[in-house]
């Protein structure tokens, strides 16, 4: 198996998407709470990769708004650097300019924490950083210090957004507690971005993850964009619901898959895609991200092509969109035509 055909998540912000409905094979082996598991062969969904067109060339700027340096399987690198010259590697052979690697609410040996993520890039300008919140630092009578170091980060400039992570911790996007991390966002003018739907692990309470309950915190800060990861995969009616009726929330759509799309569940989300563009319609609020190293960077941007998108409204969802939300319009202004 290798590092862009299927992997599984653990719950590092990825959309969920367990494989299902093409048998019972065992899942790929995946990083538990006591270390590196060993890879079994691919499962269901996983395990057949899509066989559609070349790569598209879309002739524009590429952001993908959400992408991972974690470690989720012993036949990645155990280097956050090394990992970072295979992302690096991917976003060029994609032709994607720019990539958002987001923090996780862990930090451990195979989880860069958000400064260590900060030096790994250091000035490269196609990277920016999004802090993930440590909520179970609360727990540990911390919460204090976490706030106190993402002031810091945000005050510096250092940091392009926030990312929490309700289901993987125990918390919904609802709760009080969080309103220290929007306040935050609020003062420095970041979003925040929001795991949203299906968690890959067992231990996790996806009815926290629901998108309905970000509609809450929208509300509460309506001066803070939310971003929905993963379209709130499966709930997407519920997603595009919020996504709809709040001026401050737009979606990602990274994800939805593991590994490759295969053809099947390809038609079947390009179609639910559509749903959720007709009824938005307002193309504006949805962003394309691919959520690597767990899904496939080339295999996402060959469905984007599949989408019933103007070439004005694919710009959008490609980088324009993105750029907005995250502060990079000014840097990239003018540059539709330019890598």
């Amino acid at each position: 198996m290798g590092l862009f055909t299927s992997v599984p998540r653990d719950g590092a912000g990825a959309g969920g998407t367990r494989a299902r409905g093409l048998g019972t094979a065992p899942r790929p082996g995946r990083l538990g709470r006591s270390g590196l598991l060993p890879a079994r062969q691919p499962g269901r969904r996983a395990g057949v990769l899509r066989s559609g067109p070349a790569l598209p060339s879309f002739g524009v700027v590429i952001i993908d708004s959400h992408t991972h340096l974690n470690r989720y399987s012993a036949e990645e690198p155990a280097s956050a650097a090394e990992r970072l010259a295979l992302l690096r590697a991917q976003l060029e052979a994609s032709g994607v300019s720019r990539a958002l690697v987001l923090g996780s609410y862990a930090v451990t040996p195979e989880r860069p924490g958000t400064q260590e993520l900060l030096a790994l890039v250091g000035d490269d300008p196609r990277f920016g950083v999004v802090g993930g919140v440590r909520l179970g630092r609360a727990r540990e009578g911390a919460w204090g210090e976490e706030l106190a170091e993402l002031r810091a980060l945000l005050r510096g400039g250092r940091l392009r957004g926030l990312k929490i992570y309700p289901g993987y911790e125990p918390y919904s996007a609802a709760d009080p507690e969080l309103h220290p991390v929007y306040a935050l966002a609020r003062e420095f003018r970041v979003p925040v971005m929001v795991h949203t739907g299906d968690t890959y692990a067992r231990g996790a309470r996806v009815r926290l993850a629901h998108p309905l309950t970000v509609d809450e915190a929208a509300v509460a800060f309506p001066e803070v964009t939310f971003v929905l990861c993963h379209l709130g995969n499966p709930w997407f009616t519920d997603a595009m619901e919020v996504v709809y009726k709040n001026e401050n929330v737009v979606a990602d759509i990274s994800g939805i898959t593991l590994g490759a799309f295969t053809d099947r569940f390809a038609r079947l989300v390009r179609r639910q895609l559509d749903d959720v563009l007709a009824y938005l319609n307002d193309p504006t609020k949805l962003l394309f991200g691919s959520d690597w190293p767990l899904s496939d960077i080339p295999s996402y941007l060959q469905l984007v092509d599949t989408l019933e998108l103007t070439p004005e409204e694919r710009e959008g969802l490609l980088w324009r969109n993105a750029a907005r939300v995250f502060g990079w319009e000014q840097e990239l202004a003018g540059a539709g035509d330019a890598r």
